[in-house]
């Protein structure tokens, strides 16, 4: 098990039972979000957590893969699938670090909520979600840019990090991650305002058609 797995295969329980903080930023997350499903969207989501936003979605698309590392994490995920009756959301633990669980071009659209700072391999990641892509697919991806900031979070992480506070958090600000996109092959690149502060960079973009 990875440490980041454990972390949150530990606070599984606490995650679920906390509040939305803003939630009107992420209602409007979840409307833009809409705007690029179809009845018969497939969609890959990458860190699903306890499965709210793919839960929400689902009377909006086809089928919608929703990974997590936590097994926690995905096992609240299914309590609440179960609870709510839905049968279009499929829920797996895993990651997209290694080789993809999907072939090429199966999806119409790819989410990263809240995801990207917490994966190892960045840029890798973003390849790969490009390459699962069908052309034209949509990838959408609320993005926690902590080098948009003064305040010293790289000290503070890793502090918490010695008392099993925190994840392991790579530091990155809007610039690096509209350019990694575009690395990656995205294009129509947008930023889009949810309301939800400044170290919150809101980003829809296209694989080309």
């Amino acid at each position: 098990m990875s440490a980041n797995a454990k972390f949150w295969d530990n606070v599984a329980e606490k995650y679920a039972a906390m509040p939305v903080k803003n939630v009107t930023a992420f209602e409007r997350k979840k409307a833009i979000t809409r705007e690029h499903l179809r009845p018969s969207s497939m969609v890959l989501e990458i860190g699903c957590g306890t499965g709210s936003l793919a839960l929400a979605m689902s009377p909006f698309a086809g089928h919608i893969h929703a990974m997590d590392v936590s097994a926690e994490m995905l096992r609240i995920a299914d309590q609440k699938k179960q609870a709510q009756g839905v049968t279009n959301v499929t829920f797996l633990q895993g990651t997209l670090d290694g080789p993809a669980p999907y072939e090429p071009e199966h999806f119409d659209s790819a989410w990263a909520y809240s995801i990207l700072h917490l994966v190892p391999d960045r840029r890798r990641t973003l390849k790969t979600i490009f390459d699962l892509l069908k052309p034209g697919g949509s990838f959408i991806a609320s993005n926690v840019c902590l080098g948009d900031t003064w305040v010293p979070y790289g000290a503070i992480i890793t502090v918490l990090r010695w008392f099993g506070r925190a994840p392991a958090v790579h530091i990155y600000d809007r610039e690096t991650i509209l350019r990694e996109m575009r690395e990656a092959g995205f294009v129509e690149i947008e930023e889009r305002e949810i309301g939800a502060g400044g170290m919150v960079a809101f980003v829809v973009a296209k694989k080309p058609g």
